[in-house]
């Protein structure tokens, strides 16, 4: 049985005309080149921005396309990329959705977002652009094989998997690889595949790979919960049919004097979706038979064509923000006992410690190295850096 377990907008790419006041230019500025002297730290700067007072991160290197800020709130938001123009309504901000914010907050509700956390800062928009928009169907299956030449698509359309930063951020707003799309071969791990695309971006790409596996290398624990699955039990499989829009690709469906907007994306994105599963299609041995035309459908592409062919209506988020975030806060503080024990066994055997030593006395040893490193530091440094640890943190932590 192929069952669709989540649905919804995946990835969602806007460019926004608007101005920033120049004292949050100013403000920006000033963080910005504090963040640079901060190496090797990955999360920024965190500042308050604009009449509401909302909490940034400012990064210390700007985008691609003349942003010179790159701001990020926190895991369930988005990437804001600023330029540095206060002078006249240019298309001055590029906004890239997490995937979590996404699923917590929904395609709408992260519209809003977007445009509140943009009003916050004193931000005055006058118009939007989508560039990217990504549709994401995942689906519970069987056991399933992926086989590359079952894909069925229109001629001139590339099949094999083509690595694309159309954003070239990662989830903590930092560069990641090349901003053009590149053929990287198909994704296979252990003699099987993990992925296989279909098309370009900025057109229509078509993606179908191993969702489950995607989601527990990237440590996205939260798909989980959202898609009511245990990943640990036998035979458990999620594929996603992730279906891609870049530019040229909304282009096909929106033609002057029609714009980018959200109420003509919205309007055209059914259509767009139905002809992208139809076009391209995934099936039982396709590229071996002699008239493609009449290769049956394998069933998980009938359940994509089905998710798509009547779209919900109710745009509710599959989980709310503040349990993705406590789930996100669970996993770092693993991730820190972890890290931290790890280091203080290394630090005692370092010292000399024996196996029989350390396993006696291991709550006195660390106290003691607790206070030695405290000591060290002096209560200023470390009261310092604690703070800044909070600060960066805080996210994570709920406040009464």
């Amino acid at each position: 049985m192929y069952k669709i377990i989540h649905q919804g907008v995946d990835t969602l790419d806007v460019a926004l005309a608007g101005t920033l006041p120049k004292q949050v230019i100013d403000e920006l500025m000033v963080a910005r080149q504090l963040a640079e002297t901060m190496h090797n730290d990955d999360h920024g700067v965190s500042v308050c921005l604009g009449p509401n007072k909302r909490k940034f991160f400012v990064k210390g290197q700007g985008k691609k396309g003349g942003y010179y800020f790159v701001i990020v709130d926190d895991p369930t938001g988005a990437i804001f990329s600023v330029k540095k123009n206060a002078q006249r309504p240019d298309w001055n901000f590029f906004v890239s959705a997490r995937a979590a914010g996404l699923l917590s907050r929904s395609y709408e509700g992260m519209k809003r977002h977007i445009a509140e956390s943009l009003t916050d800062i004193g931000a005055v928009i006058t118009d939007v652009s989508v560039n990217r928009i990504d549709y994401a169907i995942d689906i519970a299956t069987p056991e399933f094989v992926l086989e590359m030449e079952n894909f069925i698509a229109p001629r001139k359309s590339k099949v094999g998997c083509y690595f694309t930063n159309g954003f070239d951020m990662d989830d903590l707003g930092n560069p990641v690889g090349k901003h053009d799309s590149e053929v990287v071969g198909s994704v296979m791990r252990g003699g099987r595949f993990e992925s296989v695309t279909v098309g370009k971006m900025p057109g229509r790409q078509v993606t179908l790979y191993d969702k489950l596996q995607a989601a527990k290398d990237l440590k996205t624990d939260y798909w989980f919960p959202a898609w009511k699955i245990d990943p640990r039990s036998p035979g458990t499989q999620v594929w996603r049919v992730e279906l891609r829009a870049g530019k040229k690709g909304l282009e096909r469906y929106i033609r002057p004097p029609q714009k980018r907007n959200y109420e003509t994306v919205d309007a055209v994105l059914p259509e767009m979706l139905c002809d992208a599963v139809r076009q391209i299609r995934y099936a039982y041995g396709g590229r071996n038979l002699g008239n493609v035309t009449r290769s049956e459908v394998h069933p998980l592409w009938l359940a994509a064509q089905e998710a798509v062919s009547d779209l919900p209506h109710d745009d509710v988020p599959a989980l709310p923000p503040e349990y993705v975030l406590e789930l996100m806060r669970k996993q770092r503080h693993a991730m820190a006992e972890s890290q931290a024990f790890g280091n203080l066994n290394n630090m005692l055997v370092l010292e000399g410690y024996t196996e029989a030593e350390i396993q006696s006395s291991y709550a006195r040893l660390a106290a003691d190295r607790a206070l030695k490193y405290q000591d060290g530091l002096g209560k200023d440094l470390h009261r310092k850096k604690l703070d800044k640890t909070l600060d960066r943190l805080s996210i994570f932590v709920p406040t009464d």
